[in-house]
């Protein structure tokens, strides 16, 4: 029984013990760390180049598959039924091809999905990596993310490692990093941050304005092919009121 009571009191001067030490928090910023590696802004931009070019073949496909559909529907009146079918079957091979291609690009299990997961995992398994270090070796507790989907209403840039992990990837790890010699280990070294952090505001802002410069590009050409869809449907309308005013004119000849 002494031995059930002694056992109980050391269990709860331990609890005491715990609730009495803070809990050390910090988090870091993916994104940031991200845009500051060298070798992951090269290939992001070879893959956007890329991605790029099959825009360009899509749309271009596109472009085939709707010269098509025009023509015929232009033609119809004058070709055989057996014609028609030839000519429809190889518009609905050409919608197929154009969504497989489309699907083997741009798709969840596209290329452009995959080259991007290439390129970051190995990045963000180091990241792993070395925030693992940085709580073991500075007794955190919780170290979160700011990029992921965990939501943070405020964050202190004193509680903010991201440059810390930026400076343990390029000692330990070999990883170039963008920006001026030495401006991350400043930044460390002298564990000054502000309310706001040039680099991390200029490396912010540069992703913001790529994000608006290719959205501004998808809209572009959104509009263009609704607008030439328009176009063909307007068309078509116009061709089958006149077929139907020739058909109703034909008809009355026949009378």
């Amino acid at each position: 029984m002494r031995l059930l009571f002694l056992l109980a009191g050391c269990f709860f001067v331990a609890q005491a013990v715990n609730a009495q030490r803070a809990t050390r928090v910090g988090y870091i910023d993916t994104e940031y760390i991200l845009s500051k590696v060298a070798s992951y802004n090269d290939m992001r931009a070879r893959i956007q180049l890329q991605a790029d070019q099959w825009s360009v073949e899509i749309d271009s496909m596109q472009q085939q598959l709707d010269r098509q559909k025009r023509e015929l529907m232009n033609r119809r009146i004058l070709l055989p039924l057996s014609v028609i079918e030839d000519r429809e079957r190889d518009i609905a091979s050409l919608e197929q091809q154009l969504r497989q291609y489309q699907q083997s690009r741009f798709g969840p299990k596209g290329d452009f999905i995959t080259q991007e997961m290439n390129v970051v995992r190995p990045l963000q398994d180091l990241i792993f990596e070395v925030v693992q270090e940085i709580a073991e070796t500075r007794k955190f507790d919780l170290i979160m993310d700011k990029s992921s989907d965990v939501v943070l209403l405020f964050a202190d840039n004193q509680f903010d490692l991201s440059d810390q992990v930026l400076l343990l990837l390029e000692r330990e790890h070999e990883v170039k990093l963008t920006g001026a010699k030495g401006e991350i280990a400043s930044s460390v070294d002298d564990q000054t941050y502000g309310p706001e952090r040039p680099s991390a505001a200029e490396a912010e802002e540069e992703r913001k304005k790529a994000l608006d410069r290719l959205e501004s590009e998808r809209q572009q050409r959104r509009k263009a092919y609704i607008s030439k869809r328009e176009e063909v449907l307007k068309a078509r309308a116009a061709r089958e009121k006149e077929m139907e005013a020739q058909k109703t004119k034909n008809n009355d000849s026949i009378k």
